[in-house]
């Protein structure tokens, strides 16, 4: 039987086709200092397994506060991945076009906003249901929790991955006063790592598996910026 399309998709649908996909994955969302997973807030005791080495970035083109197109990868296998300087799959910002800032959608303090906006996302599992979640953030406190998570499970690979609780932090925000939320892993311990896989020729045992480096993952350190996790819509 001939599976192949009448008429094969253009870039551009192919694309939105995934933006499509990703809107069905299940969110686990932050805001001003809330956690929620499909409007419902997340309890406190709550447990996540994280998986670090998951982690994947993204440049994400928001209209009307919806997902319009969406490119994402893993960032342990994005080999044409920057973090640092924010490109995705060989692609940064002066690669995605709508550049005319005229055309942009006013934010909620009445500035234009770029429809692209990078991020981080996060996949974790509920430790008690086994219900998988993604965590997408693209705020400068929320990108840093997701890269210090990625900077310790390096380190403590042996340990497993990490299971932790949900928290909130804050810090004072000079740029627009008052103070800013960001969110928080509480470590609660680690799942089980597996057994070692004994290869079955000698010599070293065949290549070591690949695993996310910290250097991969930018840390974003300085928080004194326009850091506004309301306005981007995930």
């Amino acid at each position: 039987m001939n599976m192949i399309p009448a008429k094969l998709k253009t870039a551009d649908e192919r694309l939105e086709a995934l933006a499509r996909a990703a809107a069905n994955v299940t969110l686990l969302k932050y805001n001003s200092g809330n956690w929620t997973i499909s409007e419902i807030p997340v309890p406190a005791d709550t447990r996540f397994v994280l998986y670090p080495d998951q982690v994947s970035h993204s440049w994400t083109c928001f209209g009307d506060s919806k997902v319009i197109t969406e490119i994402s990868a893993v960032i342990a296998e994005d080999d044409d991945g920057d973090t640092e300087l924010r490109i995705v799959n060989g692609r940064g910002r002066q690669d995605l076009g709508l550049d005319d800032e005229a055309k942009w959608e006013l934010d909620s303090a009445g500035k234009r906003r770029d429809p692209w906006v990078y991020g981080f996302g996060l996949p974790m599992m509920n430790a008690k249901t086994g219900a998988v979640v993604v965590f997408k953030i693209a705020s400068v406190g929320g990108m840093g929790a997701i890269a210090g998570q990625v900077a310790s499970y390096t380190r403590n690979k042996h340990l497993g991955y990490p299971i932790v609780t949900l928290s909130t932090g804050s810090y004072k925000n000079k740029k627009h006063g008052g103070f800013t939320s960001y969110p928080v892993f509480l470590n609660a311990g680690y799942d089980t790592p597996p057994a070692p896989v004994i290869a079955s020729r000698g010599g070293n045992g065949g290549d070591d598996p690949r695993v996310i480096g910290a250097s991969k993952v930018a840390v974003q350190r300085d928080r004194e910026v326009d850091d506004m996790d309301d306005d981007i819509p995930f």
